[in-house]
């Protein structure tokens, strides 16, 4: 699962990156407006933590707006210390998903994350022969579990989580630490393999831009 944290305290995005690594997840952190928009620009992401205020100016209602018209199924969680029953009303109105005061618990904005991501992801996706449960994320045909390597793992279910075309350079900063290092060959030879083990046209070649798993949205 890939996660934005937006907020202008430098100190709190550090600590929630730390923090939240461990689960396995994919952790980007802006800490102004225009590098908020830049990322939903460039990446699909599960979950958005988004700072009510950013150098005291309120762009929440702006931002939420700007990230559900890009992709409605990406779940966002207000962060602010504006605390009364009206901010939170304000927030849910403004089309947020849940609303969090801080200080807050990491163990409970934890729980929260994963239970947006759960709102978001269908029980089942169906193509062609292959039933893939994006929670467990596992692939079964005719009742037989695919196995895959940790690479064709993480791009497979990038590839279905985005539903959309992901460009060569997308799919490396977010399946390699050190994507300078990778050529754009080193994707296109794990696509090949993962067609080989699933399907020939199951991951599609959109010429000059990039891949695309198409499934319909839940």
């Amino acid at each position: 699962m890939r996660i934005l944290i937006a907020d202008d305290e430098r100190e709190l995005l550090e600590l929630l990156k730390l923090s939240l690594e461990g689960n396995g997840w994919i952790i980007d952190t802006v800490c102004d407006v225009r590098n908020v928009k830049h990322h939903l620009d460039a990446f699909h992401y599960q979950v958005i933590l988004l700072d009510r205020t950013f150098h005291g100016v309120d762009h929440a209602r702006e931002l939420v707006h700007y990230a559900k018209a890009r992709n409605p199924q990406q779940a966002i969680l207000l962060l602010s210390a504006l605390s009364s029953i009206d901010d939170k009303v304000d927030g849910f109105e403004m089309g947020a998903d849940d609303y969090l005061e801080k200080p807050f618990d990491i163990k409970e904005l934890r729980a929260r994350i994963i239970a947006l991501s759960r709102r978001y992801t269908p029980t089942i996706i169906l193509i062609e022969s292959y039933e893939i449960d994006p929670q467990s994320q596992t692939i079964h045909k005719n009742g037989a579990q695919i196995s895959l390597s940790k690479n064709e793992h993480s791009l497979f279910f990038y590839l279905l989580s985005r539903n959309t075309v992901a460009s060569r350079d997308e799919i490396m900063d977010t399946l390699y630490d050190n994507p300078q290092n990778i050529t754009p060959n080193t994707v296109d030879e794990l696509v090949t393999r993962l067609r080989r083990k699933l399907s020939p046209t199951i991951i599609k070649t959109i010429k000059t831009r990039g891949y695309l798993i198409e499934h319909p949205l839940p």
